[in-house]
This record gives C-alpha cells, sequence and structure tokens, in this order.
C-alpha cells in the first residue's frame, strides 16, 4: 500500500524526540513492504535548530518532506487555521506531486497538528483515515477550542482510531462523541533496547537507578532525586542516573547539591540511552501523568524492573515480576518501591522481564496490530 503517515516534526539535534514515535512507525512500515512517505509541518516562533523551508529527502526507506515554517500567532495563543489550511495543502500537493495519492493515511497527533479541512479533502476522495492519539493533553482535558474541534472530527471520521494507551482511550471517550471503531496500539519499542539487554553487562559496583525523560516539572525528576537523597543517603552503593535534557536541569543539578552518586547525561541518542538503561539496575518513572511512558517499556526490553506512577498510561501492564505501581503523590511509597527494587525482592528474571516486552512491543507485534487495524 502507499501510506502516508503525518507527524509532528522531523528529530532534531536540539530535540531528539520531535516526531521520532511517528517516524519510528513510518520506517517499520517501509520495512514491510509498503511505500511510505512521512509528512511533517512544524510552525513555530522560535528555531528548532532544523533548516526553516520544505527538506525532502530519504531516511531508512521512507520519503521526507519535513517543513519548518516560521509562525507568530502561535506565540500569542492565537490559531489562525487558514494559514495553517494553507500550509498542509502545499506540503499534501507536494507529496502527490511526487508519488500520487495514498491508499490511506495515518495522523498523529491528530488534536495538535493536523488539518481538518485538508484531512477531509484527501478522505473525501477515497483515501483511508487512520489515527493514532498520543497527546498528553487530551489526557488532562486540556484542548483549546480548535484542538477540540479536530478531536471531535476524527472521533467521528477515521476509519479507525488509535490510542497508545488505554488510559487516553477512556479520555478520548470523556471529551467527545465517539462513533467509529478504536484499537489500543502502544509505540513501538526500538530493537536497540532488546538488543541492549542481551549484550550489556550491569555495573558491577552498586546499584544503579536510572530515570528517562524530558527534564520538565510533570516528571517530577525533583521527587525522585529528594526521594534519593532521603533513603539512600547512608548506602554509597546506590547511585541515581538521570537521562535526559530540558529546563529543569539546572534546577534539578543544584537540587542533588553535588551528590557525587547523582549523575546526568544531557541529551543522548536513542542508542546511547539504550545503553545506559542496559547497565542500570532498575528504572523510575515517577510523572504526574504520561499517556504511555515510554521510557519504562524500554526498561523492560532491556530486561530491567520499574518503579512507575499509577498514572501512567502503561501502569496496568505491571505486574509483581516487573516492577511496583505507586501513586503519583505519594513519595513516601516511592521511596519503598525504590527499596525494593534495590533488594530484588521477587522480580522476575532479565530474560522473563524482556520476554514480556517483546510480547507487547517488539515492532513485529505493533506491525501486526496495524496491518489488522488497515484491512478491518
Amino acid at each position: 500500500m502507499k501510506i502516508w503517515v503525518i507527524g509532528r516534526g522531523y528529530p532534531t539535534p536540539a530535540n531528539k524526540m520531535w516526531g521520532s514515535f511517528e517516524l519510528e512507525q513510518a520506517k517499520l512500515l517501509a520495512r514491510n513492504g509498503h511505500e511510505v512517505s512521512y509528512l511533517a509541518l512544524t510552525l513555530s516562533f522560535f528555531n528548532r535548530k532544523d533548516p526553516r523551508g520544505l527538506r525532502v529527502f530519504e531516511d531508512s526507506g521512507v520519503r521526507i518532506y519535513a517543513w519548518s515554517h516560521f509562525y507568530f500567532p502561535g506565540k500569542a495563543g492565537v490559531y489562525w487555521e487558514s494559514f495553517e489550511d494553507r500550509c498542509w495543502m502545499r506540503l499534501f500537493e507536494r507529496a502527490e506531486a511526487d508519488s500520487g495519492m495514498p491508499d490511506l493515511i495515518h495522523v498523529h497527533y491528530p488534536s495538535m497538528i493536523s488539518s481538518i479541512h485538508e484531512i477531509e479533502r484527501l478522505r473525501t476522495r477515497g483515501v483511508k483515515l487512520y489515527v493514532t492519539e498520543h497527546w498528553s493533553r487530551v489526557l488532562i482535558n486540556n484542548l483549546r477550542k480548535h484542538e477540540l474541534a479536530r478531536l471531535r472530527y476524527y472521533a467521528g471520521h477515521a476509519d479507525c482510531f488509535a490510542c497508545v494507551s488505554e488510559a487516553l482511550r477512556n479520555a478520548v471517550k470523556e471529551l467527545v462523541p465517539v462513533t467509529v471503531p478504536t484499537e489500543v496500539i502502544p509505540n513501538i519499542v526500538s530493537p536497540l533496547f532488546f538488543e541492549a539487554g542481551k549484550t550489556a553487562a550491569v555495573q558491577g559496583d552498586g546499584f544503579t537507578f536510572i530515570s528517562v525523560g524530558r527534564l520538565v516539572p510533570v516528571k517530577q525528576f525533583d521527587v525522585v532525586i529528594r526521594t534519593f537523597l532521603r533513603e539512600f543517603s547512608g548506602n554509597e552503593e546506590a547511585k541515581l542516573r538521570i537521562v535526559g535534557s530540558g529546563p529543569e536541569r539546572k534546577k534539578l543539578e543544584t537540587l542533588a547539591g553535588g551528590c557525587p552518586r547523582i549523575s546526568f547525561t544531557g541529551e543522548i541518542s536513542l542508542a546511547e540511552t539504550a545503553k545506559e538503561i542496559a547497565k542500570a539496575d532498575a528504572l523510575v518513572s515517577f510523572s504526574r501523568y504520561e499517556t504511555f511512558a515510554a521510557p519504562v517499556a524500554e526498561a523492560w526490553a532491556c530486561g530491567k524492573p520499574v518503579v512507575v506512577s499509577a498514572e501512567s498510561g502503561i501502569s496496568p501492564m505491571v505486574n509483581p515480576g516487573n516492577g511496583i505501581v505507586v501513586r503519583s503523590d505519594a513519595d513516601n511509597a516511592l521511596g519503598e518501591a525504590m527499596k525494593s527494587l534495590l533488594r530484588g525482592e521477587g522480580f522476575d528474571s532479565a530474560e522473563a522481564i524482556a520476554a514480556f516486552a517483546r510480547e507487547h512491543f517488539d515492532d513485529r507485534v505493533i506491525m501486526r496490530k496495524l496491518s489488522e487495524m488497515y484491512t478491518r
């Protein structure tokens, strides 16, 4: 099939996560014999470190159409619908001129990025429409009027509406009437994590907790650091490794107070992240809310047990063999859970945890779910 995958943007050196989930799925479809184009429009006031204008190139068998455009209304909280529609129209016209009409389009983050008018023009020309919602603002009911209108459109017009977790699907149904079929299709876990888990040896000098993500308040890295300092102040073998970058970096480093057992990697590649998780002993994810919590699935792929907040979309998949669930407002419970991880109380073997991850997040599993959705 000829497929257009529509995402937020193309990953940049400044933000390697921007569009990464969507792009990985596009590459998966290409590896399985589909003719795939990836279309992304980034409208921003600030330069995201990617060149302005339209770039067209190949990446792992996927034709990329990445357009970064200066946009001032968004900075003021204004939605300029006609301008966004024109941008999407030009992007779609270029892709169609190159490769013809697609058989289907798969829109990711539909409430955030897409023009329903241009999507509707494609749909009325016989193009099938599928969407996957990832956005945390849908989960917490924090959509602006035009974003809610987009969500309502897709909930009534898509051939199938997928979400990355059951919690997010329930949130969509609470916000708008859903009259189309729905699915839960989680994010892909890169093979890099499964391979790293098989080949990397855990460091033998103590026990390392690792936390991965964007360093922003909602992720509650500050709570993790305070809990670590409180619970393990007298344990020289316990270490905390924080992977990621973001506006909270300096604040978190100050909070760590120069503790030599707390370290920060900054922004690193996906391959480097896989190696870091594989070298650690357990992962801590304590966000106030998450639609999915990809680092948890990645840690399982590496064979690591986890602590995860109950408000994360992935929390229903935690079992006594692969982790512990605690409420995101329960600091003391987090400390007890971290101590249980350090003691290794009753957790499955690394091989069993990785097998669980492969059963749910391996690219072959996700491809099967996508194929079933496209042909239903």
